[in-house]
């Protein structure tokens, strides 16, 4: 389809200087920048980006007149309109009423107010039309067009706003090779949302999100469709009339049931867009000016699904059966280091609304683009080619209608977007993947399959379970002690995917997957990690960002990347090769999805997202072509150097952490002293954590509630002394079994205290206040009998290097966890003289006293604080 030239000037965004003032986009005039201000020049932007207005026929705070009059407002001061656009520049230069095109009221977001003075300034100037904008970004978002109507003296909804080289009254339906791209497709589409919600959508979400797709899928067919006019479309007349507007919605109701009627494995009959005529009338008037038919050179910079998927349904559907969209830079990422090729099969076999498949198959277009000739015969058939080798298969129906959207705005290749139960026998997948991508075909796997802890989504179904080598455990008999293989009643959906996943996968095919950050190195992982070893070469582990899928959840997450074995190399041991890790540690946005930005020389931020994925692709790249320069966070290690449990965390194998382990190490090399593990110390230590208490029927109201009552501590009660959060137990209402676990859990003086849950490896000290107190299992016990060893000890636990060790140790997907073993493993240089230790053995006891003092004053403060020296000093 032959599409007319761009209009558009050059790209233009509202910008701030470096003291947080609006540079005018019009000529360069700083401003405050007020919320007001920014609705302004971000529909400046607009006009000159959308609607190629220069900024020479732009005015702003124009002075308004009345014949000779200035006008002026209710409280007498001269009125000025927000932004007037003129025939030509010279019009704008002397600023001639009679030559305006249009004139624009801004207002701050969530302001509906101002179509009188809107009114008001047209009325008083030859003026055909006008705009009302409260912004281009928001919920509450919306933007309004207007002309004039001189005899009925007001202001008559458009549908459309003139382009720089249109007049008013000659925007009529357009020819679809005039249709145009737009600029910021994501501003469509906000206002779009707008649109819906202006009429009386507001209790659907959901049915909004579903309805723009399916009008989206209408305007994607009336473009493909031949004919030379459009039938998306509406025109001044019809916008007018209830039933003009009812047969523009109707148009496009047809035109959705075509495209349905050709999917109907997707679309069944009788689904249809449920919104009434009025709201699709308002959508038809966003979109009809544009083409949302991506062309085969527009693939690397007009992501418009990207868009649609972000504004639509991030929100609604995040959540479904513990499904988080995969950040884009993330997705980015993991195609650039697979390195999907021209004939290779690519698959998601948990595809979701198509992030990996269609970032995918932009991959391998551009790659076509750049290595073959315009208008050649080979570009033409590695373009079809690609299209019907991107395939996703999706339990939920609503994804895989995303998910076909998208492949179609991303240029078609929406036919292999199908709809299945992965985890299923390969033999009910869709026919479609059955006889074109089925086991043992797709050279490429991407995927995020779901993770468990969401709702249902475990999986227990054991038809399903009976398939898999990581449903299953070994378990020894009681009576024979012969081990036999059982099912297990369920288990995690992420570690099925893999198993399958790493199944489906060519032989020699790569795979890039996210799982939790406890894949990589967990007893419950073990089996999955298994048959990674077994049946692929490790490729690559990648730790993420812990904001990497914020604000929807706090899991952490990892990327493992995989090249499939040959049935030959399954039957040789393993060379020995090189695995490339990685820890990220930025992904360019906060915990709550606000974007970070790059902050350029001169301290303000830039455009640039700041994150360091490409850093990490290009260092995998490096590698691979034996170029990597190892550093803090980005290395190689050998698969020799894997340990028996198969732990591939990176964290593990961090040369910055390893390097306090070689540390401790040297001090076995010097005369007087050895290295041995903190649980071997001292004969009688003990580290442990106790068992998890149940307190509910032994809680009381306060200390004086009984003769048997004692404190109850959290860690943030020892760690920031917030001694007077404590809760109080009651012994005397506890049954043996919670006597027996109180007991155990109870400090005395001289404990030292470590974290295990969150920020982990932080020390407490008890002192002779807190002896006989119960601290729940949060913490760590460390218990040193003599007290120098014991002061030793707390300087040490005090050190970067047993932060650094215990750092390395830690685990768990949603909160960082560590365990007494870890502890008791840590690596401590011993003096054979502990006279040699004495600086050290000092600070610790400084430590250890600093906390008895702290405490004791506290408690004479509770005690005998201040209101009892005030009533001492009052003689009361």
């Amino acid at each position: 389809m032959a599409t007319a030239p761009n209009r558009r000037s050059a790209d233009v965004r509202p910008t701030l200087n470096e003291d947080g003032k609006y540079i005018c986009l019009t000529d360069g005039t700083l401003l405050p920048a007020t919320p007001e201000e920014a609705v302004r020049q971000g529909f400046i932007a607009v006009l000159r980006n959308e609607y190629g207005y220069p900024a020479n026929r732009i005015k702003r705070e124009v002075p308004i007149y009345h014949g000779s009059s200035e006008l002026k407002g209710h409280d007498g001061a001269p009125v000025r309109a927000d932004l007037i656009v003129y025939a030509n520049a010279a019009a704008a230069t002397s600023r001639d009423q009679g030559r305006i095109t249009f004139v624009v009221e801004c207002k701050k977001p969530d302001v509906k107010s101002g179509y009188a003075q809107l009114v008001s300034y047209i009325f008083s100037t030859n003026a055909p039309g006008g705009v009302w904008t409260n912004g281009i970004d928001g919920e509450n978002a919306d933007t309004k067009f207007y002309r004039v109507d001189r005899k009925l003296e007001q202001l008559l909804p458009v549908t459309e706003l003139p382009r720089a080289d249109e007049t008013w009254g000659s925007v009529n339906r357009r020819k679809k090779s005039e249709l145009e791209k737009p600029h910021d497709i994501r501003r469509l589409f906000r206002l779009c949302n707008s649109k819906l919600y202006g009429r009386g959508m507001e209790n659907y979400d959901f049915d909004i999100t579903m309805d723009m797709v399916r009008i989206l899928l209408a305007k994607i067919q009336d473009e493909s469709s031949p004919g030379e006019y459009p039938a998306f479309y509406i025109s001044q007349e019809e916008y007018e009339t209830t039933e003009g507007r009812e047969a523009a919605s109707t148009r496009v109701r047809d035109l959705f049931e075509a495209f349905a009627e050709r999917h109907r494995e997707v679309f069944p009959e009788g689904e249809k867009i449920e919104v009434p005529d009025a709201a699709i009338a308002e959508v038809i008037t966003v979109l009809q000016p544009w083409t949302l038919v991506v062309g085969y050179q527009d693939a690397d910079d007009w992501d418009v699904m990207g868009a649609a998927y972000e504004q639509y349904t991030h929100q609604n559907l995040k959540r479904q059966r513990g499904q988080f969209f995969t950040n884009r830079l993330i997705v980015s990422a993991m195609v650039k280091i697979a390195d999907p090729k021209v004939g290779e099969k690519v698959l998601d076999p948990a595809g979701g609304s198509g992030g990996f498949v269609t970032a995918a198959f932009r991959y391998i277009r551009q790659a076509v683009l750049d290595s073959t000739l315009p208008g050649s015969p080979q570009r033409e058939r590695q373009l079809d080619n690609a299209k019907n080798d991107i395939f996703l298969s999706e339990i939920t129906p609503r994804l895989v209608k995303l998910a076909k959207t998208a492949m179609l705005l991303n240029g078609d290749g929406h036919a292999g977007m199908t709809r299945g139960n992965s985890l299923g026998p390969y033999e009910q997948l869709d026919p479609w993947i059955q006889s074109r991508c089925s086991r043992g075909v797709p050279k490429v796997i991407l995927s995020n399959p779901p993770f468990a802890g969401q709702g249902e989504s475990r999986i227990s179904d054991p038809q399903i379970l009976t398939q898999y080598e990581t449903a299953k455990r070994e378990v020894v008999s009681k009576v024979t002690g012969v081990p036999s293989t059982e099912l297990m009643a369920q288990q995690s959906p992420e570690l099925l995917f893999f198993e399958r996943a790493l199944d489906w996968l060519a032989d020699g095919g790569r795979m890039g997957i996210v799982l939790p950050k406890a894949f990589l190195d967990t007893t419950l992982a073990l089996r999955a990690r298994e048959l990674l070893f077994e049946y692929a070469y490790l490729d690559g582990v990648i730790t993420l960002h812990k904001d990497s899928f914020q604000p929807d959840t706090g899991v952490r997450t990892c990327i493992v990347f995989l090249t499939k074995k040959t049935s030959e190399q399954r039957q040789q041991p393993d060379d020995d090769y090189d695995i490339f890790m990685a820890v990220s540690q930025k992904v360019g946005q906060t915990s709550e999805g606000v974007p970070i930005f790059v902050i350029g020389d001169d301290g303000t931020p830039t455009t640039e997202i700041d994150h360091d994925l490409d850093d990490i692709v290009d260092d995998f790249k490096a590698l691979k072509s034996g170029d990597l320069v190892p550093s803090q966070f980005r290395y190689a290690v050998k698969r020799s150097d894997i340990d028996s449990r198969l732990n591939i965390n990176p964290q593990f194998y961090s040369p910055h952490l390893n390097e306090s382990i070689a540390t401790v190490r040297r001090f076995d090399e010097l005369d007087g002293w050895s290295v041995t593990t903190l649980g071997q110390l001292e004969r009688g230590i003990s580290i442990f954590k106790g068992p998890r208490l149940k307190t509910e029927n032994v809680i009381v109201p306060n200390e004086t509630a009984g003769d048997n009552v004692v404190g109850y501590f959290t860690p943030s009660a020892m760690l920031q002394d917030k001694r007077d959060s404590a809760k109080y137990v009651d012994l005397a209402k506890a049954s043996p079994k919670q006597i027996r676990d109180f007991d155990t859990v109870t400090v005395h003086e001289g404990d030292l205290l470590l974290t295990r849950s969150g920020s982990i490896g932080r020390l407490a000290y008890v002192s002779s206040v807190m002896d006989g107190q119960i601290v729940s299992d949060d913490m760590i016990r460390v218990r040193v009998p003599s007290q120098a060893v014991r002061a030793y000890v707390a300087a040490f636990l005090l050190s970067d290097n047993a932060a650094a060790q215990m750092l390395m140790n830690e685990y768990g997907s949603i909160q960082q966890h560590l365990e007494p073993s870890h502890v008791r493993n840590l690596l401590v240089p011993v003096p054979n003289d502990w006279a040699d230790a004495v600086d050290l053995i000092a600070n610790g006891e400084a430590f250890m006293r600093a906390k008895e003092v702290s405490d004791r004053a506290m408690k004479a403060l509770r005690t005998n604080g201040f209101d009892s020296g005030m009533n001492g000093l009052l003689g009361d």
